[in-house]
């Protein structure tokens, strides 16, 4: 399976399968049908050219074989309980805490392949797998520690990344302390279930931050160019002009940068901005003489 080049990508103008993968992409996170383990599938091909979707799909699907009585299960306890004994303790899934930071976490065949990612795409696994055998799993935008819910909103909290465990008031008052810290109160709005679009875009600044840590800034570029078009936010465009600059791809950074500038005038890095900005001109400007 070839990954993506660490050479600088092409910023002039997006290719037909890039802008092809983009429309894919929305089609299979908008409206009622969203097919979460599709999307994420379509997210790895800007990673992975050469991935065959359609055979990670029918992957899920023998996965999911095993399970098909899940829904027969009397209550959305008995229902997690199966899911997550079943992907856990049979099949050895697990969170990877020795490498969290390991792109390979975001990608759902690498997930697939290793048995083991971060919450987010542990979460996709388990929607998927739901999905197929007829229950209802939904994925919740706990703040920094992705959760799911099975059985609807009267159903039971699952943490993905640690063993797929039912979590009590008591955890997540644990969990509330730990990720937004003992001041802040855990919220209705934390435990709400959120839309694929929203949980692509999570994927995706996920992986904005691992090629980071890895100053690689290739991919980094792509996941901004992605979170730009899903986005339009200000600071995915600046981020992208900033890792254009350090690709040298000049005049990229320049219309990134200056859009930034131009959305937010007043920002607390825009000193900063303005001096990577500059450079960026001075670059273009001797490249144009030669």
């Amino acid at each position: 399976m070839r990954e993506l080049s660490s050479t600088s990508p092409k910023l002039a103008a997006k290719s037909e399968s890039t802008w092809a993968h983009l429309d894919a992409l929305l089609q299979a996170v908008e409206g009622q049908d969203a097919c979460m383990g599709h999307a994420a599938l379509i997210l790895a091909l800007d990673a992975y050219p050469e991935l065959d979707i359609g055979e990670e799909l029918a992957r899920l699907d023998r996965l999911a074989l095993p399970l098909q009585s899940l829904a027969e299960a009397e209550s959305p306890q008995e229902q997690a309980q199966r899911l997550t004994s079943y992907l856990y303790d049979r099949l050895g899934f697990f969170g990877n805490e020795e490498d969290y930071y390991d792109p390979r976490n975001s990608y759902l065949n690498e997930v697939l392949t290793r048995r083991t990612g971060i919450p987010i795409t542990l979460a996709v696994l388990l929607m998927s797998l739901g999905r197929r055998c007829g229950i209802e799993v939904d994925g919740i935008g706990f703040p920094g520690h992705f959760l799911v819910r099975v059985g609807g909103e009267r159903g039971v909290l699952v943490d993905p990344f640690f063993g797929g465990r039912i979590l009590s008031a008591q955890a997540l008052q644990r969990l509330a302390a730990r990720f937004l810290g003992e001041a802040n109160q855990l919220r209705p709005e934390h435990l709400e279930a959120v839309d694929g679009r929203s949980m692509i875009v999570r994927m995706l600044v996920n992986l904005k931050h691992a090629y980071e840590r890895r100053r690689d800034h290739a991919r980094a570029l792509v996941a901004c160019d992605r979170l730009v078009d899903l986005t339009e936010g200000p600071t995915f465009r600046r981020d992208r002009g900033l890792h254009a600059l350090a690709l040298g791809a000049s005049a990229a950074a320049v219309a990134d940068l200056e859009a930034y500038l131009d959305a937010r005038p007043n920002a607390a890095d825009s000193r900063a901005v303005m001096g990577a900005l500059e450079r960026a001109r001075n670059t273009n400007d001797r490249l144009n003489l030669q």
